[in-house]
């Protein structure tokens, strides 16, 4: 079981994944031991992960697509647990409601196999797919989602000492071969120490820092504490699906992305061109959500919502070949 301070330890390391123990420890009042013992123990019972996810539309590592999914032979479990186990699926989780058994956020290395996928996820003929939603753009992803039980003081201090984005970011960027090489050490765990990967890269540690610092101003690579939100007193999972008027998308959107209780939200190809995914206490307050949050919006035209009845896997997706 999780304590308070087992949550405000993960909210920390949420906002800032390569924060030092001795400065969470400071920052939050805790004793720097004491939150050393916590984070190894939360570790050790594979709690958390410390991890890093690419920003996809920025690099050229294809696509990702939202699939709508059920199984012809009526069992979703079996699909829900084979998609779980490939390797490009990032999401996978069952919804209750009129949006589907299952929904699966899909990495798509290739236009022919994102023009394929409407017919089926190859080699796995049991799944069948009703809808599939190129991602456009990125409101807010998992990776900037946190437990809000932190003062604004102290996400502030642990603000601090993030890398800062450049002050113009480029649409697109070449990842190099280092780049890629940086990027898989960080995806294996994403508070290495410049020293740990200095000696993998063959780099002095001050050139393994300005490397890790140039792909975190770009934005090119977000770090992320992987940590299933139930056990942070967020057991009630809602996906919804938005048609919203194009003149208000980015109204909405903003909205959506600033909120607390929303874990991400995302613009797609179809007729709803917003998803977007709430964490919340109870099922009672998805209610809430939808009528203080949403209730105002004159833009929304439309709304679709599921609740996440299991989570077969989430985090990010697979790392680029390494070289």
């Amino acid at each position: 079981m999780l304590d308070v301070v087992d949550h405000r330890i993960i909210a920390a390391f949420q906002i800032n994944p390569r924060a030092g123990v001795a400065e969470v420890g400071r920052i939050l009042g805790e004793h720097e031991r004491s939150v050393a013992r916590r984070l190894q123990r939360l570790l050790a019972l594979e709690i958390i992960r410390f991890t890093a996810e690419y920003d996809r539309l920025r690099c050229p590592l294809g696509h990702t697509a939202w699939l709508r999914l059920r199984s012809r032979s009526g069992c979703p479990e079996a699909v829900g647990d084979a998609l779980a186990r490939r390797a490009e699926a990032l999401n996978v989780a069952a919804v209750s409601g009129a949006t589907g058994p299952l929904w699966c956020e899909l990495a798509v290395p290739s236009r022919p196999l994102l023009h394929a996928l409407a017919e089926g996820v190859p080699d796995l003929p049991d799944a069948e797919v009703l809808d599939v939603c190129l991602t456009l753009r990125s409101f807010k992803t998992g990776a900037e989602w946190y437990a809000p039980v932190l003062t604004d003081d102290e996400e502030k201090l642990l603000r601090a000492s993030l890398v800062q984005p450049l002050p113009a970011l480029a649409d697109r960027y070449q990842l190099t071969p280092t780049d890629q090489r940086v990027a898989g050490l960080l995806r294996d765990n994403a508070r290495a120490s410049l020293t740990d990967l200095a000696r993998e890269l063959g780099f002095s540690t001050a050139t393994a820092g300005r490397r890790v610092a140039s792909l975190l101003e770009r934005r090119v690579l977000r770090l992320r504490t992987l940590v299933d939100p139930a056990l942070l007193g967020r057991p009630a999972r809602a996906l919804l699906r938005l048609k919203v008027r194009p003149a208000g998308l980015e109204k909405v959107s903003a909205t959506l992305a600033a909120h607390r209780d929303v874990h991400s939200c995302t613009a797609v190809a179809g007729p709803y061109g917003l998803l977007a995914e709430v964490c919340l206490p109870h099922e009672t307050d998805v209610y809430g959500f939808l009528v203080d949050v949403l209730g105002p919006a004159e833009d929304v035209l439309d709304l679709d919502t599921g609740i996440v009845t299991r989570t077969y896997t989430y985090g990010p997706g697979p790392d680029a070949p390494r070289r």
